[in-house]
C-alpha cells in the first residue's frame, strides 16, 4: 500500500501544534490517542505517529508505550544531569545566564546554518507560526524554547544538545518571564535567524542571534 503523502503528516502536526498553542493541552495534558486522532482527522495511524514524533521531537511532548502522549519537555534520564546544579547556581544572575547563552547559542546558529536539513527548518518554521498565534505565555514560551532547542539539535554536536536539555528547566523559567514582559518579540528574530540557516549563512545566523539574545537582556533590564 502506498505511503501517505508527507503533506497529511503536516496537516495533523499543524492541528496539533494549533491546539497547543491555542491552550487546548497545557503541560501535564495527555493528548487524544492516536485512534481518536485518526477518526478525528481521517488520516492513518502512521499519519498520526509520525506527526507526534515530531513534537517529541521539539521536546513539548513525552511519548510512553501503551500510555500515550503527554505535554511537557521530556525529561533526560543520564548521568549527565546531575551535573546540572554545578553548571548553573540555583540563583544564578540573569545577566549570567544571558552571557552563557550568547557564546554557545551564537556559534551554535552559525553551526546550524551548515548542518541543518531542511525537515529541521521546517520544524523550526512551525515553532515560530506556534509562536506567532500562541494564546498564552506558558504556549509561546514553549514555541519560543522549542525553536531555539532545535537551532541546538541541528548542530548535529551532541554536547551542545546534551547541555541544552540538561539547562532547559532554567530557560523555561527565562523564557516565561521574558514573554511576560516583551510578549512576542522573539519572533522577528526567530525568522532572521531561519532565513539566515536557511541560505547558509553563518555569518548572519551567528549575528541575528545575538542580536536577539542582547535585545531581549535590553528589554527585561528596562
Amino acid at each position: 500500500m502506498a505511503a501517505r503523502p508527507s503533506g497529511v503528516v503536516d496537516s495533523v502536526f499543524s492541528y496539533l501544534q494549533d491546539g497547543l498553542a491555542a491552550g487546548v493541552w497545557k503541560a501535564g495534558d495527555k493528548l487524544p490517542s492516536e485512534k481518536e486522532l485518526c477518526q478525528k482527522l481521517q488520516v492513518s495511524r502512521m499519519s498520526v505517529r509520525s506527526a507526534i514524533g515530531k513534537l517529541v521531537a521539539l521536546g513539548v511532548v513525552e511519548s510512553y508505550q501503551g500510555k500515550g502522549s503527554y505535554v511537557r519537555m521530556p525529561p533526560r534520564q543520564d548521568p549527565l544531569s546531575d551535573i546540572g546544579p554545578l553548571i548553573v547556581p540555583a540563583h544564578a544572575d540573569r545577566l549570567s545566564v544571558f552571557e552563557f547563552r550568547k557564546v554557545v547559542e551564537g556559534e551554535s546558529a552559525a553551526l546550524a546554518a551548515i548542518r541543518a536539513t531542511e525537515e529541521m527548518a521546517r520544524d523550526m518554521e512551525q515553532t515560530i507560526r506556534a509562536m506567532e498565534e500562541g494564546s498564552s505565555n506558558d504556549a509561546i514560551a514553549r514555541q519560543d524554547l522549542a525553536f531555539h532547542y532545535l537551532v541546538a539539535k541541528a548542530t548535529g554536536n551532541e554536547v551542545i544538545i546534551r547541555m541544552f536539555e540538561i539547562l532547559q528547566d532554567t530557560y523555561l523559567t527565562m523564557f516565561e518571564d521574558n514573554v511576560s514582559t516583551l510578549g512576542k518579540m522573539g519572533v522577528s528574530y526567530h525568522r532572521r535567524i531561519l532565513m539566515a540557516i536557511r541560505t547558509r549563512d553563518m555569518q548572519t545566523a551567528r549575528q541575528c542571534m545575538l542580536e536577539h539574545l542582547d535585545a531581549t537582556m535590553r528589554g527585561m533590564t528596562k
